[in-house]
């Protein structure tokens, strides 16, 4: 199979000399664990300096993905999956898990950090407006009115029409984000099975009454192809780039091909080892559902997993909070945690949950 070729039918190419151009990558690989594998490989190479800024147009067939923080048991219905030839597979990003078919239309942006001073943005949060905008604008050209829904979704009439992740990699950001078009929603009912808390702010009480296709908004269905090219025309205005058509480069086809074998399409990659703890909490943080694990021998914190789908930039960051909170004393957690990098209502989750086990 050659991943080199790139369909330029209909894909819309913007151009001006006084702005930076960004590759547009639409290589139409829709085999789940190759899919990932590419995103990981772009990544990298924009970190090391081997590819350009890239925005790379992206379609599954059908398949489950989940966040990096996420166990598949907990938030999938393997045996449906397994018995419905539905892939799982782990994301390298965080966020909830997500059922794609070819009635969903994806899109990945990677860059250089440095382009973040060209937005004029304080905190990498403020991507999630600022791409959400483009898809606002997508929205409206098909007579549509979609707002964002705090932190990382688009909605329309309360409804989920959107939703998107981020990732911090070292010199590099990437930032995902994918549009229900024309979902399989009964397949999507059944394969996911997201936690209570998930919708308790919502007012819903699954999966499928909490999404909306846009394809249901206009009474016909949606040409992906001319709806990718709208979006793709309305994010290069948000981000005043240009975009020219390229596909991967022989560095990111070799790593993607490597990530295949060794990680995407290894079982032990999406179905890590579950340790166990003798006490485990969860509580609705504002970015997503935060379930705490430990291990306490007298009020001392032996072990401590956090998982979740909430939203975070930075891995390392969780890593960094585990390994501080190791071995200290409840009492003594609290002023680790206020004082770490770790989003601010992740922060307060875990003091809370910390603070409940205190009281026992």
């Amino acid at each position: 199979m050659n991943y080199l070729i790139v369909k330029k039918k209909n894909v819309h190419i913007t151009r001006n000399k006084k702005m930076e151009t960004w590759r547009l990558l639409k290589d139409n690989i829709t085999e789940p664990f190759m899919h990932f594998a590419v995103e990981e490989a772009v990544l990298r190479n924009v970190d090391e300096d081997n590819s350009p800024n890239t925005i790379r147009i992206r379609m599954l067939e059908p398949s489950t993905s989940i966040g990096i923080y996420q166990h598949p048991e907990e938030d999938i219905d393997v045996e449906y999956c397994k018995k419905n030839g539905i892939k799982i597979v782990r994301r390298i990003n965080p966020g909830g898990a997500v059922y794609q078919d070819k009635g969903t239309f994806c899109y990945s942006a990677y860059f250089k950090k440095s382009f973040l001073k060209k937005l004029s943005v304080n905190s990498t949060t403020e991507l999630y407006q600022i791409f959400g905008q483009a898809v606002i604008l997508t929205c409206s050209d098909y007579g549509i009115s979609a707002k964002i829904s705090p932190v990382n979704d688009i909605a329309v009439n309360g409804k989920k029409i959107y939703g998107s992740a981020q990732l911090d990699w070292y010199s590099a950001f990437m930032h995902s984000g994918s549009f229900l078009i024309n979902v399989n929603k009964e397949k999507m009912q059944r394969t996911l099975k997201p936690s209570n808390l998930k919708f308790i702010d919502k007012g819903f009480k699954n999966v499928k009454d909490r999404v909306l296709n846009l394809s249901e908004l206009v009474n016909e269905k949606i040409d992906i192809d001319e709806f990718q090219n709208k979006f793709v025309k309305h994010l290069s205005h948000v981000l005043k780039i240009n975009t020219k058509i390229e596909g991967l480069n022989k560095k990111e086809l070799e790593l993607a091909q490597d990530l295949y074998k060794t990680k995407f399409s290894n079982p032990q990659w999406t179905y890590s080892e579950k340790r166990n703890y003798s006490t485990i909490l969860s509580t609705k943080v504002k970015s997503g559902v935060l379930i705490l694990s430990l291990n306490l021998n007298y009020g001392v914190i032996k072990d401590i997993s956090i998982k979740g789908d909430f939203l975070i930039a930075s891995g390392e960051q969780i890593k960094s909070i585990e390994n501080n909170l190791k071995n200290v004393n409840i009492s003594k957690a609290f002023n680790i945690i206020d004082n770490s990098l770790l989003p601010e209502d992740i922060k307060k989750g875990i003091i809370t949950l910390l603070k409940d086990i205190k009281k026992d």
